[in-house]
């Protein structure tokens, strides 16, 4: 299976060149591109290089990820969980939530998913080339997966939050609803609202679930498309359709937990728990969260982001493995956390742990039991983390698993902003200044090449123009 990921690289070279924005997405050359979408093994080359695409340290190769804990810390050195030492200065911006709209590494994520999204295009636009249906059906949902995965990630960090119960006008990101081939007409275009956005992401994952199989090798299937759809339905406070789609995965898809927790990390080729992974390769790259997560001897750059006591604290049972799932950098004595010590480690995207705790959360708001209780589906996983089981379970034990489980891998600030709490950036940690769930210091600005090219797009409030 490994040696098949090695056709990624090849048909990514081949056909995508790097962009600037989000507008600079065309093939090298237009004339080998009319080729290739002319045959069926040239849509599926496209297809198939939408991954090496998603596997970008810029994009789902790590650096998402990342953002997710980097925005969502305090950043005081008093208080937070997780502390920033690394000379990358964009990625400070964001520890220190002064963020600039000519961040260079905020504009190659933007870029890279409006790349992704424009390759899923490609496919969908030119799918009459392939011929067997049942093959016509899978591409239309790997690329329909691929393309909500992206402008999930785009509507979450570059627009304010979606709130429940609301009508959720504010402006979210521009959606390309067609490839774009052309790149000498004006394609300026406005941001369509968040609402707009989102139903764009439900709709193409519920063709996804549809189109693909239950298996589909390392690439996206139908329970790849329900686990995304639980984590969007979640965003969403949509309690009983996060519930339902958490339950189908964890019911129907063939997927198990690890027997141990240590398990569930490291490794090149997917394993039980892993719902969706992105692959890496020696030719493909490598993963980018160990680059900031890892020591030195580890293939990182020694710990850039690195564990406070404030969150080995939450860990109240010296049995959890969780809490002991880290080890001393050697140079400096730093605690790193152990999710990332293999820098050629396939990068998990969406890994059945967090299916539990969605429907354990789900069927706590919504006051059911679909599936299982929310007490045993957190004690499953407690078990399994050899930590002692809880006799009752609130909301708030729900979320405090959520981070005992699910840290550093790309959920804190998603985190704070579904459920409306606020992160406190107050020199002594006493609450004197906090940062609300919808703070603009919480949401990428508009990259200024993205400005500069789109006359009708709106920048985010907080940033130049």
């Amino acid at each position: 299976m490994k040696s098949n990921k090695l056709i990624l690289l090849i048909v990514f070279a081949l056909f995508y060149a790097s962009c600037e924005n989000e507008l600079d997405i065309e093939p090298k050359q237009k004339g080998d591109a009319n080729v290739t979408l002319g045959t069926e093994a040239g849509v599926t080359n496209v297809l198939i290089g939408t991954y090496a695409l998603a596997a970008n340290k810029e994009s789902y190769g790590g650096r998402i990820l990342l953002y997710a804990d980097l925005l969502g810390v305090t950043g005081v050195t008093a208080t937070t969980d997780l502390r920033w030492k690394g000379t990358y200065g964009e990625l400070g911006q964001m520890y220190n939530k002064s963020m600039l709209a000519n961040n260079v590494i905020i504009e190659g994520t933007y870029a890279k998913c409006y790349q992704i999204i424009n390759a899923t295009n490609t496919v969908i636009d030119n799918i009459d080339k392939v011929k067997d249906p049942e093959r016509k059906a899978i591409m239309i949902g790997e690329a329909n997966f691929l393309r909500s995965l992206a402008y999930f990630d785009l509507v979450r960090f570059f627009a304010k939050p979606y709130e429940s119960g609301k009508a959720n006008t504010q402006l979210g990101v521009v959606i390309r609803p067609k490839a774009i081939y052309d790149f000498s007409v004006d394609l300026s275009k406005e941001r369509s609202t968040v609402d707009e956005v989102y139903k764009v992401i439900i709709d193409g994952l519920n063709v996804a679930y549809t189109n693909l199989p239950a298996e589909n090798d390392f690439y996206a299937d139908k329970y790849a498309a329900k686990a995304l759809l639980a984590r969007v339905y979640l965003q969403q406070s949509n309690y009983t359709a996060a519930r339902d789609a958490a339950n189908d995965v964890i019911a129907n898809s063939g997927h198990g937990l690890s027997v141990k927790y240590a398990d569930a990390f490291n490794h090149d080729t997917d394993k039980t728990e892993d719902v969706f992974a992105i692959q890496i390769t020696k030719q493909t790259g490598k993963n980018d969260a160990v680059t900031f997560y890892a020591s030195e001897d580890r293939g990182g750059r020694n710990g850039d982001f690195y564990i406070r006591d404030p969150y080995l604290a939450k860990f109240t049972d010296p049995n959890d493995d969780r809490g002991k799932f880290n080890y001393e950098n050697p140079t400096n004595g730093k605690i790193l956390t152990s999710k990332y010590t293999d820098q050629f480690a396939d990068v998990g995207i969406i890994r059945l742990a967090e299916m539990y705790l969605i429907r354990a959360e789900a069927n706590l708001q919504a006051g059911t039991a679909i599936g299982n209780t929310p007490l045993d589906d957190i004690n499953i996983l407690r078990t399994r983390a050899n930590a002692k089981n809880l006799t009752a379970v609130t909301l708030n034990d729900i979320l405090l698993e959520r981070q005992l489980e699910l840290a550093m891998e790309g959920f804190l600030i998603h985190d704070i902003k579904r459920t409306k709490g606020s992160i406190d950036v107050s020199d002594k940690g006493d609450g004197s200044s906090l940062l609300p769930f919808d703070a603009d210091k919480l949401v990428f600005p508009i990259p200024i090449t993205e400005m500069d090219a789109n006359k009708l797009i709106t920048q985010n409030p907080g940033y130049s123009q």
